[in-house]
């Protein structure tokens, strides 16, 4: 049966990928300056999500923090335990744990894994997480597939601030969907996503993983949305061109764009790819798929578009800002005015 959408638009947070860490501190005091829900960052080959969210915690007081993701594979389940009961010491009450696993290439060439059923790995991962934090008050023994940790309790443990921290899972295809589902409080989405793909596709699987594990609640999903915002659309447009791009490129969004039938442009775009051909790889978008895929324009016009095309369908919407390949001046301007956009007042 197809979810209904909420009717209300949420305030949006802002996901930043890219750019260095003062930026990254920077972009969440100017979120919260500016009364955006939250601020989510991103775990790369060259960032870290734990760091960066201590910094901004360090620097804020009251906007929500999340990672958008930490890779759920490349620390054991207790360290991302300690790690993100280190953050809530510091940022109590407004912490979330986003996971991801990554693609094959990032688990095994990055990570230098060798994970044969990563969603099972994933659901093991996320069981024992929540265990070590009730270790304040019970032993762990957990004797699992993937993983194997035995630690008495300990007392002189604080509790978290809240019990425990939401955790959210990373996921596009089906699989993964039905994972997040069965486990977290939450799914943080693709970057690249349509009203009809969560409708037909995501809230289906969420609903099919939690009911096999026998739950009755709605999962939320936070949902990234690309977002290029300019005084000159022609601008605005052409950046956020080469972000969805880069999304057309990964096999992981080949079901997003079977539904809306935009296979021929994604064989463009990684043809261009194969080639390391940027400016062709964009040229491959057409103006149909961007429109579907992206928010962008002059300020106006980008608040248009996001209601059009997004109103209602994330219970937290969080406008994507990439930083890859861009100059950190340019980037800065970006992801400023994305706060001053989207900032309530300005809604």
């Amino acid at each position: 049966m197809p979810v209904a959408f909420r009717t209300a638009m949420p305030t949006p947070g802002i996901a930043v990928q890219g750019g260095d860490l003062p930026l990254l501190v920077e972009a969440a005091i100017a979120a919260e300056k500016h009364g955006l829900a939250s601020v989510w960052t991103s775990e790369f080959y060259d960032r870290s999500a734990t760091v960066t969210l201590a910094a901004q915690a360090a620097v804020t007081s009251r906007i929500a923090l999340g990672s958008s993701i930490a890779w759920a594979f490349g620390r054991t389940p207790l360290t991302l335990a300690t790690d993100f009961r280190s953050l809530d010491g510091l940022a109590p009450g407004r912490l979330s744990m986003g996971l991801g696993t990554g693609n094959p290439q990032v688990i095994a060439d990055w990570l230098g894994l060798d994970v044969d059923r990563p969603v099972a790995r994933l659901l093991e991962t996320v069981q024992l997480v929540r265990d070590l934090w009730q270790l304040n008050a019970k032993p762990v023994d957990h004797q699992g597939r993937h993983h194997r940790c035995r630690i008495d309790a300990d007392p002189s443990l604080p509790a978290l601030s809240t019990g425990t921290l939401p955790v959210l899972l990373a996921a596009g295809r089906e699989p993964m969907l039905r994972a997040a589902g069965a486990v977290a409080d939450g799914l943080v989405g693709m970057p690249m996503s349509t009203r009809e793909f969560i409708l037909e596709t995501v809230h289906p699987a969420l609903l099919e993983g939690a009911r096999e594990a026998g739950r009755t609640e709605r999962i939320p999903v936070t949902g990234m949305v690309i977002c290029s915002i300019a005084d000159d659309s022609a601008r605005a447009r052409a950046a956020a061109a080469v972000q969805v791009a880069v999304y057309t490129s990964r096999r992981s969004t080949d079901p997003l764009l079977r539904l809306h039938g935009f296979e021929k442009e994604a064989a463009a775009v990684r043809e261009a790819a194969a080639r390391q051909d940027v400016p062709g790889m964009a040229a491959a978008v057409s103006d149909r798929m961007l429109d579907r895929m992206a928010v962008y324009g002059t300020p106006e016009e980008a608040r248009q578009r996001y209601q059009e095309a997004y109103g209602g369908v994330f219970e937290q919407p969080l406008l994507y800002a990439s930083g890859k390949g861009v100059p950190v001046g340019v980037f800065r301007d970006h992801v400023h005015a994305i706060c001053e956009t989207f900032a309530p007042a300005a809604r």
